[in-house]
């Protein structure tokens, strides 16, 4: 009896102290309130506006040398003098070394004796060609004279002849001398005829342009004696010394040319279309943050089947030798109409998966408005899609909200 007692009290104790906790729990919960009793948010908003973007991008370029060329040895033979050393900048056709002449002083000596010979018989063959002409004139005037007298003195004896007083031989033998005598002026009259259209100098002249040809090649060939730069700039290779054997076609040293550089570059198709149109193109060297102006000497049309870019040079005087071939300046690459596009401050732009989007203001609700997103500058988004230019999107407050809540605008 007094067991069965003991379990009801127990019994009653645990229901009085389940009571009194469950009261406590329902007193700490608050009640939740409706949709429609939630307090609108307050909120900050701007008009989106509208801003010109540049397109601009920098693109890492390399100095190279406007020109680079071999000062290659056309003759072979010993190094007798070197006047340039690796290093040194040098003009167009300055000399660099020397090879030994000797052999080319000897050949000078035949030359100019062929040559003196080869003049010798040309003013000889003028001076016959001029006696000859002067004796066959001389002929022809006094074979025409003796003509003259032929006929005078046949004519005589023809009359004699025809009166009965004169013999036959006689005239026969006249007329002979006279037929002669004509024979021998055409004679003449064709040697001189030609004299007047050939040129009997012919051989000597020959001889005497062969000689003077000679005479320009050993000149040609002794100025390769004197190994000279083919441009002006700066020697990056001359092992030279004296006393060093050369052989002919061999590259004794490199010119750089530096006063005038290239800048060269590999664009992609966008990073093309940016400049295709452009003259000149600015660049800035890394070390020193100078800017420099190039001219667009060439822009290639089609891609390089490996690269995929295509490829792009500017000309750059370098008189102070600030750009050094070798290195790499960053290139400026602006588009030179700067485009038109819409604006938000960047904090308004909110991302969620990898997606952008902003607060649409309409009316006292928020609308959840996904974007695509352009440039950023000075903590200006560009906006490229989603909205259209007349929206008021929130730019305080967004973190806090949803899409469709409710909102004031906060009164500034």
């Amino acid at each position: 009896m007094k067991h069965t007692r003991a379990l009801a009290i127990a019994a009653m104790s645990l229901l009085l102290i389940a009571a009194g906790c469950g009261a406590r729990q329902a007193k700490d919960v608050p009640v939740t309130a409706g949709a429609g009793d939630t307090a609108a948010k307050v909120v900050g908003v701007q008009n989106v506006q509208k801003a010109k973007w540049g397109t601009e991008a920098e693109l890492a370029a390399d100095v190279i040398p406007f020109m680079e060329l071999d000062v290659v040895v056309k003759v072979s033979g010993d190094v007798t003098q070197v006047h340039k050393s690796r290093g040194d900048t040098v003009s167009k056709d300055e000399t660099i070394l020397e090879i030994d002449k000797k052999d080319m002083n000897r050949e000078k000596e035949k030359v100019d004796a062929a040559l003196q010979t080869a003049m010798e018989q040309v003013d000889k063959a003028k001076k016959d060609l001029a006696d000859n002409k002067k004796e066959i004139e001389l002929s022809i005037a006094k074979t025409k004279l003796s003509i003259s007298d032929l006929e005078r003195d046949y004519a005589k004896m023809r009359n004699n002849f025809d009166e009965g007083i004169g013999e036959k031989s006689a005239l026969t033998s006249m007329e002979t001398k006279l037929e002669q005598a004509r024979m021998d002026l055409e004679l003449l009259n064709d040697k001189q005829k030609t004299l007047e259209t050939s040129n009997p100098l012919s051989p000597a002249e020959y001889q005497l342009k062969s000689a003077q040809i000679a005479q320009e090649e050993w000149q040609r060939s002794m100025s390769y004696y004197d190994v000279k730069s083919p441009i002006s700039g700066v020697l990056i290779y001359m092992p030279a010394e004296v006393g060093m054997t050369l052989p002919s076609g061999m590259a004794i040293a490199k010119v750089q040319q530096q006063n005038v550089v290239k800048i060269k570059a590999n664009l992609t198709d966008a990073y093309r279309r940016m400049v295709q149109d452009q003259a000149e193109l600015s660049f800035v060297n890394p070390e020193t943050g100078e800017t420099f102006n190039g001219k667009v000497i060439y822009l290639a049309s089609t891609a390089d089947l490996q690269t995929k870019t295509f490829e792009l040079q500017l000309q750059a005087s370098n008189t102070a030798g600030k750009l050094k071939p070798g290195t790499r300046v960053q290139l400026q690459l602006n588009a030179p109409q700067a485009s038109e596009s819409i604006t938000v401050p960047a904090d308004a732009v909110l991302r969620e998966n990898g997606q952008a989007y902003v607060f649409v203001v309409k009316g006292d609700q928020v609308e959840k408005r996904q974007v695509q997103t352009g440039k950023t500058k000075d903590s200006q988004q560009e906006i490229t899609s989603g909205l259209d230019g007349s929206e008021k999107i929130v730019t305080r407050g967004q973190l806090r909200l949803q899409d469709g809540e409710h909102v004031t605008i906060e009164q500034k």
